[in-house]
């Protein structure tokens, strides 16, 4: 019922996405042949659920905790304001939205100030998912709850954030999304388009209340007093946990002329990032907790590492802060065992775990957990929503720490701002490394054997700022880091390129320490184009990660160089930039450098003003007199933009485990649209339209720079007029003996492009004579089809279901229930199958009857 989305793998190798219905998972994957149970891995966030270890899952020997930054910050966003609090519920009008069969609820609780003068600016939350009813200690994830159970309120989770900030003078709202999390599990995009439309349903709504139209029903009163004219909705923040995080990120991106609001930053709390979809020109503050059991592998990292270079012109402030000793849940008090009446859990998996574990000192109690959450949500309510930059260090990568945030390790790293590029990994970068170190540039992950070169062997599982969009070996681009190892004290590596650093004070780099070695301090020697030099040391190092349950942590902080208010060297005209260690030995991975001064700056550049991609579905016919076809997707670009978009375009064939593509796309201004060409066989056999959800060919988008995408997905279904095949049975009624098989053989009245998949219940026989029981078949059947049932049980007792399967382009198929030699069926037993109808391929039920006759003499 977490955040994280389920994902299947095979000895190793990312298959798909299976999307849950009835409490089941389902991933078709047709022309997969000779799969093992033993082989599958289910994976969530990064984490293995069940099966066999990944291989990228490699632990590490556990280094020393870090340590909190010595310095305060003055002006600290997690004291409590000057205002008291007030606090409503508001219902309103249900939504029906497309793909969502129950209606989605409209209610909020809102906190807002006591007496505060002015428009004041909104804060809005949305949670993630949970479960959505309880009764006792069963959760359950329905909606609307069934008789006798009771909702789980997540939406009023926030309410100690909410009254903080409302304390200090913006009025919050958190709204609810029961009816999403019930049912996202059967939708494409995980919930996030629905939770962007109930976030903007919810603004819309605020927005005409603001403006005097009159609200309805019970709550009229009090929305007219408190937020009637009270609100400037032109300073939106929004905070999202979770998938929320991912929901309230497209709310953003969406942003269209003519919103009667403005999201002018968001803050993502342990949010998941399935779209990798980047909100262009609105401050971004995510936080992520260590010891996330859910959303395992941190994904939300990408909201910031695609954020740095997502625009020309995009200087809004993109931060990550690593909680140490953080869950996933404890933000939220529903979601916080004890808290509420509701029940709950530590979603950390492992209790002796050293980092993590429920008695690891590095722990942060619930209560510790949700300081740290209000403060850093305060922080950046302030920077973006008022004039005050007194609290801009907390997110900017400076070293320093909030006294309310109490005893927790936080740890940040930042893009944007007052920040301009000088060091950026890539194949035109030019470095050299002295004796005794190497340097090289590196990729992130791999996923062609042979290509690129990784830069751990621990794999993309290993960091966030590594995780791929998708694990299919399509090419697709990879991010790059230096890779700097040392061997010996003043192991150096430089690189050339030519540099004016302005009137900047700082040069930042974002470093991932190796926790394989335990050093790793190095400083900077700058060399102008006269060949003079200076030295500069760091204001902190990078400290080592220890391990977080099954893999490393590898992630990257802010390493800060004080450039010299006065030096030889000419600042203007800086040749070189060279790492040199300082230790006796150290492996640090450079993502990024930057140039920086504390503060903010404006940019001009948002999602309404770059290229806007949103990918449809369609639908071609095929044609039996072609051996080889070409439709096309053809992907609708909005916006009025002057600046060249780029994207990356992943195309997948669905209708078999094979057959993924990728390539990048450059789209000029007026340019309204692209095509995607797929190429697929113009058979003259049937393929099965029906799947639609999981059949097709899928086209995915990824935006790369000066670009969103909205809906990130589509899917191209080929049609074709071949009949649909029916299945039948050969022989109804068959005979078997002890020590024989009872055989009974399907098939299909033509073949098809892809595999057939049914099921064969057992029922309670219309023969004469006792049903056959479990003990008679042959153990090793038994153990597969007849698990967790007694051996003295029949076949229909036990619920028996045995698979039907036609592999693609074939029609024939087996039900074999192997008989044991020793089997005791006195005058003889009987066996039934059924194959029930399924609309399609079974328009009738297929009886499958047996008589197991005693051996002669």
């Amino acid at each position: 019922m977490g955040g994280a989305r389920p994902e299947f793998f095979l000895d190793g190798q990312f298959v798909g996405a299976p999307l849950a219905k009835g409490g089941v998972l389902t991933l078709r994957v047709p022309g997969l042949q000779g799969a093992k149970a033993r082989s599958v891995s289910a994976v969530s966030g990064g984490r293995v659920l069940d099966g066999r270890a990944l291989p990228s899952a490699k632990k590490r020997t556990t280094t020393k905790a870090p340590v909190q930054p010595a310095a305060i910050l003055k002006d600290d966003p997690g004291k409590k304001g000057r205002y008291k609090t007030e606090s409503f519920t508001y219902t309103a009008k249900s939504l029906k939205v497309a793909g969502y069969p129950s209606r989605l609820e409209m209610k909020a609780l809102v906190v807002a100030p006591k007496g505060a003068k002015g428009k004041r600016p909104v804060v809005l939350f949305l949670h993630g998912r949970h479960g959505t009813c309880y009764v006792g200690e069963e959760v359950d994830l329905a909606w609307p709850c069934a008789d006798g159970m009771k909702s789980i309120p997540s939406y009023r989770g926030y309410a100690e954030q909410q009254r903080l900030l409302a304390s200090q003078g913006y009025v919050t709202v958190s709204v609810s999304a029961n009816g999403i999390n019930a049912q996202d599990a059967e939708v494409a995009d995980a919930g996030s388009g629905a939770r962007a439309l109930v976030v903007r349903e919810h603004l819309a709504l605020l927005a005409k209340w603001n403006a005097g139209v009159k609200a309805t029903g019970k709550d009229a009163r009090v929305i007219k007093r408190v937020l009637s004219g009270h609100m400037n909705l032109k300073k939106v923040m929004t905070v999202g946990h979770s998938r929320g995080g991912e929901g309230v990120n497209r709310a953003a991106l969406q942003e269209k002329k003519g919103d009667p609001f403005r999201i002018v930053a968001q803050v993502l709390v342990a949010p998941t990032d399935f779209g990798r979809q980047v909100a262009v020109g609105v401050p971004t503050t995510v936080l992520l907790p260590f010891c996330d059991g859910d959303v395992s592998d941190l994904q939300g990292q990408q909201y910031v590492d695609q954020g740095a270079r997502i625009a020309a012109g995009d200087n809004s402030l993109k931060t990550s802060v690593l909680v140490m000793g953080a869950n996933h849940n404890y933000f939220n008090t529903y979601w916080t065992p004890n808290a509420t009446a509701a029940p709950a859990s530590d979603d950390w998996w492992d209790a002796g775990d050293a980092a993590c574990g429920s008695k690891a000192r590095s722990r942060l109690k619930p209560a510790a957990q949700r300081a740290v959450g209000s403060t850093y949500i305060a922080a950046a309510a302030r920077t973006f929503l008022t004039r005050s930059t007194s609290a801009v260090k907390l997110l900017d990568g400076t070293a320093v720490r909030a006294a309310s945030a109490g005893r927790a390790v936080v740890l940040t790293s930042a893009v944007g701002g007052k920040r301009r590029a000088v060091v950026v990994p890539s194949s035109a970068l030019k470095v050299k490394a002295s004796v005794n170190a190497s340097a090289t540039v590196c990729d992130g992950f791999a996923l062609d054997e042979g290509v690129g070169t990784p830069c751990t062997l621990d794999g993309s599982w290993a960091s966030p700022h590594w995780l791929p969009s998708s694990y299919q070996t399509t090419g697709s681009p990879s991010p790059r880091a230096l890779r700097f190892a040392w061997k010996k004290t003043g192991g150096a590596v430089t690189i050339s390129a030519p540099r004016d650093l302005g009137s900047y004070r700082h040069i930042d780099l974002r470093v991932i320490a190796d926790p394989s070695v335990t050093a790793g301090r190095f400083a900077l020697v700058l060399r102008d184009a006269s060949g003079r030099k200076v030295k500069i040391k760091s204001q902190n190092d990078a400290a080592h990660l220890p391990a977080a349950g099954e893999t490393a942590r590898l992630w990257a902080q802010t390493v800060r160089f004080t450039l010299p208010k006065r030096s030889r060297v000419n600042m203007s005209k800086i040749a070189s930039i060279s790492l040199v260690g300082t230790s006796a030995r150290g492996k640090v991975y450079v993502l990024d450098g930057h140039l920086s001064s504390s503060g903010l700056r404006a940019t001009k550049v948002t999602s309404k003003n770059v290229a806007r991609f949103n990918v449809q579905d369609a639908v071609v016919t095929r044609d039996a007199r072609q051996s080889e076809q070409t439709g096309y997707l053809t992907v609708p670009i909005s916006n009025a933009f002057t600046s060249a978009a780029r994207v990356w375009v992943e195309v997948s064939d669905l209708n078999a485990f094979a057959g993924y593509s990728g390539k990048y796309y450059t789209v000029q201004p007026g340019q309204r649209e692209i095509k995607v060409p797929v190429v697929f066989a113009g058979d003259d056999i049937f393929t099965d339209d029906s799947f639609a959800d999981q059949g097709g060919y899928g086209v995915r988008i990824e935006a790369k720079r000066n670009a969103v995408v909205d809906r990130v997905e589509g899917r191209l279904t080929v049609r074709n007029s071949a009949p649909r095949p029916t299945l039948s049975v050969e022989q109804t009624d068959v005979v078997a003996k002890p020590g024989g098989v009872v055989r009974w053989v399907l098939s299909l009245s033509a073949p098809m492009t892809q595999d057939y998949y049914g099921f064969a219940t057992a029922v309670p026989p219309t023969l004469p004579g006792g049903e056959l029981t479990l003990a008679s078949a042959v153990p090793s059947w038994f153990a597969q089809f007849g698990q967790g049932a007694a051996k003295a049980m029949t076949f229909s007792q036990a619920g028996v279901v045995v698979g039907v399967s036609v592999p693609a382009y074939s029609t024939t198929t087996t039900i074999e229930v192997p008989v044991r030699d020793l089997a005791y069926v006195g005058d003889g037993r009987t066996l039934e199958f059924v194959v029930e109808p399924d609309g399609a391929f079974v328009p009738e039920p297929i009886t499958l009857r047996a008589r197991i006759e005693p051996k002669e003499g």
